[in-house]
């Protein structure tokens, strides 16, 4: 079982002489990034049988940067300057696989996600499951619901992959709302967390139902 984590050194540095010491020479846990993705395909309102998927994720390379990035400034001014603006907006499915590894850099085979030929879908506006009055807690759930005549565009198909993906593009600074979501460009897409499940037929008489819980 995989799990992401982030992580920091609470260290202090000796020096003397020509030696050099820092301590402590561990790394201490802070935070644990943990993904939940589930899925399910209903037909009338009904869970089509043996469809449910669901476990945990990786968070990828580029998951972990997107988080240390936006944590940071890149300048202090008026205004400040934030490192990044983006944030986790679409979903993507594929039909490919590979092993869930931080290293996960594109879906395999991304696949038509509309008649637009989009790759990328939105997501609904994100929830916080733990949230009260007085705190947004420290989860927040992304969900969308995939129409009849999504992503089994052309006739049925069978989903082995899925991504979440931020809304700014690396080639213009992260800028929110420019990251390009065509199919045509889908191998240059950078998912922040990934997941991969044995296939799901997606037929024009079902609806998927996909959330993704993100917790720290």
């Amino acid at each position: 079982m995989l799990k992401d984590k982030v992580v920091v050194r609470d260290q202090f540095e000796i020096s003397g002489g020509n030696q050099r010491r820092i301590y402590p020479p561990i790394e201490k846990e802070i935070v644990q990034v943990r993904g939940f993705f589930s899925m399910v395909a209903r037909e009338r309102g009904k869970i089509v049988p043996r469809s449910r998927r669901e476990g945990k994720n990786v968070w990828t390379l580029t998951g972990r940067e997107y988080l240390a990035r936006l944590m940071s400034y890149s300048a202090y001014g008026t205004p400040d300057t934030p490192n990044r603006n983006d944030r986790i907006r679409y979903i993507g499915f594929g039909t490919g696989t590979t092993p869930e590894v931080s290293t996960v850099a594109s879906l395999v085979t991304p696949m038509e996600y509309n008649l637009a030929s989009d790759f990328l879908a939105e997501l609904a506006i994100p929830t916080f499951p733990f949230q009260t009055a007085s705190s947004f807690g420290t989860s927040v759930r992304y969900a969308r619901e995939v129409a009849e005549d999504e992503l089994s565009v052309s006739g049925t198909v069978s989903i082995t992959e899925v991504g979440l993906f931020t809304d700014g593009s690396p080639t213009s600074s992260f800028t929110p709302l420019t990251r390009d979501i065509t199919l045509a460009q889908a191998a240059n897409q950078a998912p922040v967390a990934y997941k991969t499940f044995e296939p799901v037929t997606k037929t024009q008489n079902y609806v998927l139902q996909a959330t993704w819980e993100i917790a720290f």
